[in-house]
């Protein structure tokens, strides 16, 4: 026979493994290689030679890769530009590449850029 508090150590345990189930699937699912997301954050970091920018999320910070043909655009951003990017996540946790973004707090000449070129709207 269940005891009250044998009952009660069994729905705790259920409830943990059911919590770290879900919380795992949830960032696994989030960074599925393939996976286009979007974005919305202020510029917190740049690393032009390297070819990365920073930005916020709900979940923490995200650090976005460009290919080497966007490395010279990064120059016309600055710190705390809003900026709305479209990522593709990649597999072995790389950063996820740029595709596209739109700047919308900023003085850049680049305020949209498409993957290939910029434009100022």
């Amino acid at each position: 026979m269940f005891t009250p508090f044998r009952t009660w150590c069994i729905r705790i345990i259920v409830l943990i493994l059911c919590v770290s189930f879900l919380s795992g699937s949830i960032a696994s699912a989030s960074q599925t290689p393939g996976v286009t997301k979007s974005y919305y954050s202020p510029i917190v970091r740049i690393e032009m030679e390297k070819g990365f920018f920073l930005i916020t999320t709900d979940s923490g910070i995200l650090w976005i890769q460009v290919e080497n043909h966007v490395k010279p655009h990064l120059k016309t951003l600055s710190l705390g530009d809003m900026i709305d990017v479209v990522v593709e996540f990649r597999p072995d946790n790389l950063p996820p590449i740029l595709k596209t973004w739109k700047l919308a707090r900023s003085e850049s000449p680049c305020k949209l850029f498409d993957g290939n070129t910029c434009r100022t709207k």
